[in-house]
């Protein structure tokens, strides 16, 4: 099993026993009588989250994606504190997975014009949120800014091809030299506390950067891939 596979387990694992318990175990306090005055309120907030989203967005020439197949999933653990009844502020540390599933058309230049039964650009991050929320109620809106360093990029093709013992093939080109180490955006969210929520990803930054391919001389600068994901989350606060 490898590292990546180990890390992704590990926060799985934390995040479903934060999730379950209403805390993260490290941030547990003692607890307090109870107060039963009208405008009591928790303000130390922990807990742990899962979600997963749908690419939105219009395609650049050369880049288009497959919307309903490009997706992202997100599992992690947060921290909040609320200041008055209606209002906090919180912290969230995750991993992430994008996948952008691209079309296979003539127009395909990313990462070159062959033409593949499927194919998608990947891209693994451990990432921060840093957020401002609001409560009515049982439900809040908030919104923040997040930053992802991406550890881990993968090119993946399968093509149809006929074997004697099979008919398809897997290719995956591992830790790409064109896609950037960190992006950074703007995430909304609004739902209820304790319950399912739905968050939209804003992605600011370019996810990848000019180079110079093997054997050539020229720089090559890929066209953007769709900068929108909109989707649910699942959190224990």
């Amino acid at each position: 099993m490898n590292i990546k596979s180990l890390v992704f387990i590990a926060l799985i694992s934390v995040s479903t026993t934060a999730f379950a318990q209403g805390n993260i175990p490290f941030l547990k306090k003692t607890p307090a009588a109870p107060d039963t005055s009208k405008d009591s309120y928790e303000k130390l907030l922990t807990d742990g989250f899962i979600g997963f989203g749908f690419v939105l967005g219009s395609s650049n020439p050369g880049a288009t994606v497959t919307l309903g197949e490009s997706r992202e999933f997100v599992v992690g653990i947060g921290v909040g504190y609320k200041f008055v009844k209606w209002n906090g502020i919180g912290i969230d540390g995750y991993y992430k997975s994008t996948d952008f599933f691209l079309a296979q058309d003539s127009t395909k230049v990313l990462p070159n014009n062959q033409l593949h039964k499927s194919e998608k650009i990947s891209f693994d991050n451990f990432g921060a949120l840093a957020f401002d929320r609001f409560y009515i109620g049982k439900f809040f809106f908030d919104g923040g800014f997040y930053f992802d360093w991406t550890f881990y990029t993968k090119h993946i093709m399968w093509d149809t091809y006929s074997f004697s013992y099979g008919s398809t093939t897997k290719t995956i080109e591992k830790q790409l030299s064109f896609t950037n180490a960190t992006n950074y955006g703007l995430t909304f969210r609004i739902g209820k506390t304790e319950g399912i929520s739905l968050y939209f990803n804003y992605r600011l930054s370019t996810l990848f950067k000019s180079f110079t391919p093997s054997g050539t001389s020229t720089a090559v600068l890929y066209p953007e891939l769709p900068t929108y994901v909109l989707g649910i989350v699942l959190a224990g606060h």
